[in-house]
């Protein structure tokens, strides 16, 4: 039985205080989070062993999204882009520096293949899964079911997000399992999707990372 002793990370929070999401979210057993378009400032109370990181979700015209990720391509901000209908999950999968598509409303095998060969993940919001009710949540459940699939056949990385604005929002990596499985994802899955997919995501956005096989030591 796997057990619960990894490093966890939250990548798509988006909080109105930093501060307090992060202690609680350390209470959970997280050791940091990813704050979307939200200000970050020095004075931010952050628990020892606990890390915010700066996160960007791009929102442009499927025509502007390129150009949009391409301003964070060499950042040390997670982007992120909410998916939506096949041309916006197209343009961003194609796009190179892209580091999370999340919550794809349409995917399919072509854009699979391109979120593989520019090693874009795909990210899952059980907070979305938890607020929606009756039919809506049943079109979404199917809708990640689908999307698994592919990512399962062209290996992708996946992601986990509580997608949380409050700290009620959050769940414990433990919830965060469980509710994964109602689409199918196994427990190692999410495990490795919230602790290390994330983990790997941040060593490439680190000032020592060049490229897969070369770090400045």
């Amino acid at each position: 039985m796997l057990k619960f002793d990894s490093k966890f990370y939250d990548f798509y929070t988006h909080p109105d205080s930093p501060g307090l999401l992060a202690a609680e979210a350390k209470r959970y057993g997280y050791s940091g989070i990813v704050v979307t378009n939200t200000k970050i400032n020095e004075e931010i109370f952050t628990p020892d062993d606990f890390s915010i990181y700066r996160g960007v979700e791009i929102q442009a015209r499927p025509s502007r999204i390129r150009e949009e990720i391409k301003k964070y391509r060499n950042s040390n901000f997670i982007s992120i882009v909410r998916g939506g209908e096949e041309e916006i999950n197209r343009a961003s999968v194609e796009s190179e520096g892209l580091d999370i598509l999340l919550q794809p409303a349409e995917f399919n095998n072509v854009l699979a293949k391109a979120a593989s060969d520019n090693s874009v993940a795909i990210g899952f919001s059980l907070g979305l899964l938890i607020r929606l009710r009756g039919d809506a949540r049943i079109r979404e459940l199917k809708n990640m079911m689908m999307v698994i699939k592919h990512a399962r056949r062209y290996k992708l990385k996946m992601i986990l997000t509580s997608d949380s604005r409050t700290i009620y929002d959050l769940r414990s990596p433990r919830e965060m399992v469980a509710i994964s499985s109602l689409f199918g994802m196994t427990q190692s899955e999410a495990i490795a999707a919230m602790s290390a997919i994330p983990a790997d995501i941040l060593r490439r956005k680190s000032r020592n990372y060049i490229q897969e096989g070369i770090e400045i030591l």
